[in-house]
């Protein structure tokens, strides 16, 4: 009796009906989502201030608030998306941003601080990667206290889409 109830279970887990993916198949479903991503205007998925270093795509520790005391560092955490990927040769493609900064009154209407070129991230991979992820580590010195919005504008280094985004925060005593 035992090997009979065994052999149905037997046929469910190693036999079934179920279906294996190919590789080819996974594959034409990722040109799908390849062409879908070009098509998508450069957007940034996810930005927050995050709590130390994080250790890569998705691994972050999420700040609690947006207020820091004067002096301190903070590190923005980015996910862009739509970005494009440069076709350097040889199966190696790059992906990466131009960065403009501003630092503007909590209203967004005065600019304290511009700095095009802030920054530039690029990376080069055999992949078109579409887990990239940016951080921002800044220091602000001497700002006084107050409220105040810092806003990135990425530039995509492999196409001529642009975005920007801003952050809220504050410095305390």
């Amino acid at each position: 009796m035992k090997h009979l109830l065994a052999l149905p279970l037997a046929a469910i887990l190693f036999g079934g009906t179920a279906q294996a993916q190919t590789l080819a198949e996974i594959d034409k479903r990722d040109a799908a989502v390849l062409e879908a991503w070009n098509a998508t205007p450069l957007t940034i998925r996810r930005a927050i201030f995050v709590d130390g270093q994080p250790t890569g795509f998705g691994q972050y520790v999420e700040r609690a608030n947006n207020a820091f005391k004067k002096g301190d560092k903070f590190i923005t955490y980015a996910e862009p998306v739509g970005y494009g990927f440069k076709d350097l040769g040889g199966g190696v493609y790059q992906l990466g941003f131009k960065v403009d900064i501003q630092l503007k009154s909590a209203d967004g209407s005065k600019v304290i601080v511009s700095k095009d070129d802030f920054a530039e991230i690029a990376m080069k991979s055999h992949a078109r990667n579409r887990e990239f992820n940016l951080l921002f580590n800044l220091s602000l010195g001497d700002t006084p206290p107050g409220d105040y919005l810092v806003e990135y504008k990425l530039h995509d280094i492999a196409s001529t889409k642009t975005v920007s985004f801003s952050q809220p925060f504050k410095i305390v005593e």
